[in-house]
């Protein structure tokens, strides 16, 4: 053997012992983790439940500020118009944020919109915290809030869009867009208790916190799913929403969600001032922890009713069934309106009922608009049906409002039976646009 032949076979053995070790350390690596976080989800109950809690902890801050408004208004020397505002701020984020945060999903993995979101979240409630002071301080750190859940709601929904079959999503869905209530309902019992036992700026700081848990556990546990490029179709712009606005069959339920979220915001607005003055009207003394409690598990029914209405829609046809939920809800509106005439008992009772049947097409609306979005438009659709649907819980409180104003006051029983029937008038929308079959429905 000549000294090259023997340098050659030398070199050769010294490359399969070094790629034999590679090899070796490379299977015998241990995770950085000692459970493999991401195939805990990979059971699509399972990442239901993640993305579920996230979503409920992500809201934590959500009754924050119309809770502890009653403290800062005349801490701050607030007038109410300018106490509105603060309170319309959070909307107003939310639907600025929409077109950017909700669009893009389309174009990147809605996990990664979900984590930035939080952050946005998270410095909002910070900055309230620690720099509000005043009007602008707080509208600005209360639409911080908002858009952070315009980058949270809808992208939890993409991420399970990207991750389950057709047959789960339309199972599962609703017990997601459920999750809102549960959301809402947890929000109101610990800001309630905070109210009570401790100041706005440890609330606020417990509302940061939320927000930073929501994407600590999208993070570890939610696979990521890079989107698939479609090279047989023009690149569209995620901002580019003429496709959603085309779907005659998805515009439907878009329009009925923005009818929805009128009455049900109009509703989650005024109910703890209404019940404070029908108690007073009959002479019957309530805490605010009670009334809290209350409306959390208010919230809860709505949940259940919610995902009992997705079943209903299911199996009876969705539209058909919706259009009913809302002539259910007009006409417990009427009811409901009346019930101030009776007693406190009354109104409790047509109360629960109420919020029963709006929250019955609650999660169908977006299941509705999900099963008609196009897949390589969906993001762009479910932005559109968000900004519509959340410009009606803006329009929601004011509008009702100031049907209160008109009618004689806060402190008039005809004024409030004026105000709650006109909540009724969402649902009665509702009726109107899906009662008529459409070839697609």
């Amino acid at each position: 053997m000549t000294a090259r032949t023997r340098y050659q076979a030398h070199s050769f053995s010294l490359y399969r012992l070094c790629t034999n070790s590679y090899s070796v350390g490379t299977m015998s690596r241990r995770p950085l983790f000692p459970v493999p976080f991401y195939q805990l989800t990979d059971k699509p109950y399972a990442l239901l439940a993640i993305v579920c809690l996230a979503e409920a902890v992500s809201m934590l801050s959500f009754a924050a500020w119309p809770l502890f408004l009653v403290k800062l208004q005349p801490l701050w020397g607030l007038s109410n118009f300018s106490t509105g505002w603060v309170s319309g701020a959070y909307f107003i984020g939310y639907v600025c944020a929409t077109p950017v945060l909700v669009g893009l999903t389309d174009r990147f993995d809605a996990k990664n919109i979900y984590l930035f979101s939080c952050l946005i979240a998270a410095v909002g409630a910070l900055c309230f915290a620690l720099l509000a002071n005043g009007f602008w301080s707080a509208a600005l750190s209360w639409g911080l809030v908002g858009a952070g859940l315009a980058g949270t709601y809808m992208p939890g929904l993409q991420i399970l869009n990207a991750r389950l079959n057709d047959t789960d999503r339309l199972r599962l869905l609703p017990y997601y867009t459920s999750a809102f209530g549960i959301g809402t309902g947890l929000s109101f019992f610990v800001m309630g208790w905070l109210y009570t036992h401790a100041d706005w700026q440890t609330a606020f700081f417990c509302a940061t916190a939320g927000s930073l848990v929501a994407g600590g556990l999208v993070g570890l546990f939610v696979r990521p799913a890079p989107i698939a490029k479609q090279a047989d179709q023009p690149r569209r712009h995620p901002l580019d929403f003429r496709p959603a606005f085309q779907n005659a069959a998805a515009m439907r339920y878009i329009c009925s969600y923005g009818a929805h979220n009128f009455e049900l915001f109009a509703f989650r607005g005024w109910l703890f001032a209404y019940l404070i003055f029908a108690a007073s009207y009959y002479q019957i003394e309530l805490s605010s922890a009670w009334l809290s409690g209350l409306i959390s598990l208010m919230a809860l029914m709505g949940m259940v009713a919610s995902v009992y209405g997705a079943k209903l829609c299911l199996a009876n046809g969705r539209a058909k069934m919706i259009s009913r939920f809302g002539l259910a809800s007009f006409l417990m509106a009427l009811i409901f309106s009346l019930s101030g005439y009776v007693n406190f008992t009354a109104v409790l009772i047509c109360a629960g009922l109420y919020n029963i049947t709006i929250m019955f097409d609650s999660a169908s609306l977006t299941a509705g608009t999900v099963s008609k979005a196009r897949t390589e438009d969906r993001g762009a659709t479910l932005a559109v049906h968000s900004m519509i649907g959340f410009c009606g819980s803006a329009l929601g409180a004011p509008a009702t409002g100031l049907v209160l104003d008109l009618s004689g006051g806060e402190m008039n029983l005809f004024a409030w039976s004026a105000t709650l029937a006109a909540m009724g008038l969402g649902s009665g929308l509702v009726w109107l646009i899906l009662r008529r079959p459409h070839n697609s429905s």
